[in-house]
């Protein structure tokens, strides 16, 4: 018997870490941050190893989300599982990516969406979509 593994060839066919963090990769460009400032991360986070995590690294500071600690994978494995799941996202129906945010809690309850805006702004980054629905001075 061969253990070769297959290869994902759908976004749906990726572990659900995988597609957590492309729900938080989704919910960070919803509140208007480019793909430019997200990276992926895995490693050492908070002194706890295996850690997938997303950083956003915009106006000279940095927030890290944490998806899921994969103790079974190393950094090369995870980087690639990763970058070949951003391609068939980014190649295919912009659902697969909106299904993912959608059925993450992130896209699901506005609270915790909430929460992690006011996370971001906790670490003194200004989100634009907040700042863009906010009244402007003479405005309210």
């Amino acid at each position: 018997m061969s253990r070769t593994k297959i290869k994902p060839k759908r976004v749906a066919d990726f572990p659900k870490s995988y597609r957590d963090a492309l729900a938080y990769w989704a919910a960070l460009r919803q509140l208007g941050f480019s793909s430019d400032d997200i990276f992926f991360g895995f490693g050492v986070v908070d002194g706890e190893p295996h850690m997938m995590h997303l950083q956003l690294k915009t106006q000279g500071r940095v927030f890290t989300v944490v998806v899921a600690q994969l103790p079974d994978q190393t950094w090369e494995r995870a980087t690639k599982t990763w970058t070949r799941l951003c391609k068939i996202a980014l190649a295919g129906p912009s659902d697969d990516i909106n299904r993912c945010y959608r059925d993450h809690l992130v896209g699901q309850s506005l609270d915790y969406f909430a929460a992690l805006a006011q996370g971001i702004h906790d670490k003194g980054i200004l989100v634009p979509e907040v700042m863009m629905r906010m009244p402007h001075a003479g405005q309210a």
